[in-house]
């Protein structure tokens, strides 16, 4: 017990130590007011907290006492907007917001401060256009057209006034935004380096590429602008990806992009009349109950993350597995789906198999390559592993029961975990020493030891049953059911005497700067959309698309390769609300299941997840990774485990009663 202890503490500082090296990179570029952001995230999150435990008060007075509420799910849903909003913040003053840095990262020095200033100003546009489509709605949720004063309520039974107090609350974080990115301008330029040593400055080249860009976008715009609709739905369509590429290049974050992106084409496409669109756009998206399951199944990872229960369930599976060749590589995957059925969350998880199994098996001499791959594929199992975020997203975007997609994805998922378990006995079996085997001692344990190991299965085992039973029982929804999830764990790490104020207060903050990270995709994605939508596009590609004359299962392929090559540079929430509201009614339109592509998209998401140059994969473990394992290597690792999830695409790809037989079965 004082091993596992010692190990745990380590762990956690470690994650202690991550944590720190980042606020210290950050902290250079922090303003006063993104400090004071940061500062006050912490009481906000605790909003986290009172959604869940009010989401817990209507599953216990519905079902024990059999009288609903009518006040709870309006109230949860304007406590998570808040958080949403508020996380957009935060991530902006953190530096959290995903960006696609192919040339960002690649910087130094007065380069990199160039490129600040350049994602500062479009940030700052970004701020100032969502502030004024944002003050299109405040101005008739809170006064009448004839000027009184009256706050818009929702028109249910309870009839609160939380619609006016979400939109005004979307103006004041819009104009914060603007204020950051002032800040973040202002802070850029001082460093620039122009008054520095040549080292310092910006290069001549990287001046002339910056310049180049904007240069194509301001013409861009002003053709846009000065011709409108009159272009054409297909010369629109080509400008606005071929924007968004050249917005992804400068690194500015994927959220803003999408949302500038959105509001330009509206003012150019429709004037200031189409503004209310984005506005509502965005209002209908933080709205969303079904999306409150997103930070539940984050705060779950959150808890597991910093409570000694992975470690325990990773020791319970050396029992089943210690004495199978590859025997440490194969009880890292089976940790992984029991990790993946808790929480949902890849990060997460690939962060703790980074620090618990990758350390042993290089330690136990297993080949490098075979122990990166192991920590990565298996970590990703949560695009597929049910209670899976990625299928949540799907599933809104699609209008598709979330309860059938979690029961299609269990065999594919299964199976996918099943050829990785495969492959790794194959390889180990054919050569030894990639996987060498544990000591008899190590193994050869008394049985009180034995059992005592094993009690760490119990709990991990007992928050995915609480989870999945409770939303195939009909006791509770997705939404509640993730509710009931965070207290399992809770209970767990209360239980285990693991609970304390820091862990819950850590948890909830980094459950909001996540939410803000995947929110604020999403906001923007589903802006644009639904902008696009408006002008047409989506008639317009479902007409190419089926006039082509291609057959139901080229097309399918035709969209399976747009997915991968979207996954190599994009964040899948950005992929799915980009695409699904296209992809899927043309699904529909051949006469094939919705439920089916949606598992076919949450396996493409695994490839993306590995998948080089982004492979958000590889840039988890490098976090945790010794210092000598450089990316190019985890990202050669992960070749073979692509291969893998390939085929398993491939085949339910081809046979779809491997995703389709479940819920079949169960309805």
């Amino acid at each position: 017990m004082g091993s596992t202890a010692a190990a745990d503490a380590e762990m956690n500082e470690q994650l202690e130590a991550l944590k720190r090296l980042h606020d210290e990179d950050t902290a250079g570029a922090q303003t006063p007011l993104d400090r004071g952001i940061l500062k006050f995230g912490g009481t906000v999150s605790f909003l986290f907290a009172i959604a869940t435990v009010i989401s817990l008060y209507e599953i216990v007075a519905r079902y024990a006492f059999n009288a609903p509420t009518i006040w709870v799910h309006e109230s949860v849903i304007a406590l998570i907007a808040v958080c949403y909003l508020y996380g957009g913040m935060q991530c902006f003053a953190a530096d959290k917001h995903i960006r696609i840095g192919l040339i960002y990262f690649g910087t130094t020095g007065g380069t990199r401060r160039l490129l600040d200033i350049v994602n500062s100003v479009l940030a700052l546009v970004f701020a100032i256009a969502i502030a004024y489509a944002a003050f299109t709605m405040v101005e008739k949720s809170w006064w009448t057209p004839q000027g009184d004063f009256r706050l818009e309520k929702s028109g249910s039974a309870w009839n609160p006034i939380t619609p006016a107090l979400i939109k005004m609350a979307l103006l004041i974080t819009s104009v914060v935004l603007a204020m950051q990115s002032l800040g973040h301008t202002w802070t850029a330029y001082k460093g620039t380096g122009f008054r520095q040593s040549a080292a310092e400055r910006p290069s001549l080249t990287s001046i002339i590429g910056i310049t180049i860009v904007f240069a194509l976008l301001l013409t861009g715009g002003a053709v846009l602008f000065t011709y409108g609709r009159s272009l054409g739905i297909q010369t629109g369509s080509m400008m606005l990806i071929g924007s968004i590429m050249l917005m992804i290049l400068t690194g500015i974050p994927l959220a803003f992009v999408t949302g500038l992106i959105a509001i330009l084409f509206t003012l150019a496409w429709f004037g200031p009349m189409g503004v209310p669109l984005v506005s509502s756009r965005i209002y209908s998206f933080v709205n969303e109950y079904v999306l409150v399951a997103v930070p539940m199944f984050v705060l779950m990872a959150s808890l597991l993350d910093r409570s000694g229960m992975a470690r325990d369930l990773y020791d319970a599976m050396r029992l089943l597995s210690g004495r199978i060749k590859g025997g440490v590589a194969i009880q890292t995957l089976i940790a992984a789906v029991f990790l993946a059925a808790i929480s949902g969350i890849i990060g997460g998880e690939i962060v703790l198999l980074g620090l618990i199994a990758l350390p042993q098996m290089l330690r136990l001499g297993y080949n490098r390559a075979l122990a990166i791959g192991t920590v990565c594929a298996g970590g990703s199992l949560g695009t597929m592993i049910p209670p899976s975020i990625v299928l949540i997203v799907y599933g809104l975007t699609a209008s598709v029961s979330i309860g059938d997609l979690f029961l299609a994805t269990v065999i594919p998922g299964l199976m996918l975990a099943g050829f990785y378990v495969a492959y790794i006995y194959i390889r180990c079996s054919l050569d030894p020493t990639m996987g060498p085997p544990i000591s008899n001692d190590e193994l050869d344990m008394p049985l009180k030891e034995k059992l005592k190991t094993l009690k760490g299965v119990i709990l991990p085992v007992g928050v995915a049953a609480l989870v999945l039973g409770s939303i195939y029982g009909g006791v509770a929804s997705v939404t509640e059911a993730a509710a009931m999830g965070v207290v399992g764990v809770f209970l767990s790490a209360l239980i285990r005497r693991e609970l304390s104020f820091k862990l819950i207060k850590d948890s909830l903050n980094q459950t909001l700067e996540t939410c803000g990270m995947i929110i604020w995709i999403g906001l923007g994605a589903a802006a644009l959309v639904g902008v696009y939508n408006l002008m047409g596009g989506n008639r317009f590609i479902e007409s190419t698309i089926l006039d082509s004359g291609a057959s139901p299962m080229v097309i399918i392929l035709i969209m399976m390769a747009i997915l991968i090559v979207l996954g190599l540079f994009m964040d899948w929430i950005g992929i799915a609300l980009l695409t699904m509201p296209i992809f899927v009614p043309i699904v529909v339109k051949l006469g094939m299941d919705p439920v089916w592509f949606g598992i076919l998209f949450a396996m493409n998401m695994q490839v993306s997840y590995l998948s080089p140059p982004f492979g958000p994969a590889a840039f988890y473990l490098k976090s945790v990774a010794p210092s000598d394992m450089s990316l190019s290597e985890i990202f050669r690792a992960l070749v073979p485990f692509i291969c893998i999830q390939l085929v398993a695409l491939a085949i339910v790809l081809l046979f779809p009663q491997v995703a389709l037989w479940l819920p079949q079965a169960m309805n």
